[in-house]
């Protein structure tokens, strides 16, 4: 089992661009989204933004992994008063998180994050989950994602 840490996380707001997939499709379904998502400077439609901080958040999961879930390219907001035509706003819940840091190459690193996820004994709740892109990363030069997985917490 990877390293985690495990954090707690306030509620957010979040803007984002919307694929509904499963992770049979995803490999097929998930480059294409994130080409439209750059390739139409999806980012600059987005008002409100926090940071240049780029998410691509898991939620509304119909069940566990194997079943269909949204995938959402996107930031965090201050506010969801205005989400443009074609983009989803969330309120993404206060939770626990535990947080993978990736490591090596892009992206076999985070795959091997997200086999080492599927394949632990976490308590995942399936509410939102989020790969978070800091505003430096680059996929030759820092390759780095934190992986944040929903879990749930005994009261």
């Amino acid at each position: 089992m990877m390293h985690h840490a495990i954090e707690k996380h306030k509620e957010f707001f979040f803007i984002g661009f919307e694929l509904r997939t499963d992770n049979q499709k995803c490999s097929l379904e998930m480059p294409i989204h994130k080409d439209r998502f750059f390739n139409e400077n999806i980012l600059a439609k987005i008002p409100n933004k926090i940071n240049g901080t780029i998410l691509a958040v898991y939620t509304d999961y119909e069940g566990d992994y194997t079943q269909p879930y949204s995938w959402i390219l996107g930031v965090q907001v201050s506010s969801l008063d205005e989400v443009p035509a074609g983009l989803v706003g969330k309120v993404i819940p206060e939770s626990h998180y535990a947080v993978f840091t990736t490591k090596g190459e892009f992206p076999q690193g985070l795959v091997a994050a997200w086999q080492a996820i599927w394949q632990s004994d976490l308590s995942r709740s399936y509410t939102t989950d989020f790969e978070l892109y800091s505003s430096d990363f680059d996929p030759q030069r820092n390759p780095e994602v934190k992986v944040y997985i929903a879990i749930k917490r005994d009261k």
